[in-house]
């Protein structure tokens, strides 16, 4: 990457998963690919979140 580059982020949800020791919370597993202006791939990461849980 450059200064001046324009930057395209897309995210992709692999897995999700309630928590075992939570009910409250789940776990989502996302893969976030950076590109940059000539649609090649600068960055790929891949993270684990916390978030809650909607009431069923």
């Amino acid at each position: 990457m450059r200064p001046g580059d324009e930057l395209r982020v897309e995210s992709e949800m692999l897995d999700m998963r309630p928590s075992k020791s939570r009910p409250e919370q789940g776990l989502v597993k996302v893969r976030t690919t950076t590109l940059n202006q000539n649609e090649e791939i600068v960055q790929v990461s891949v993270g684990n979140l916390v978030v809650p849980r909607r009431k069923t």
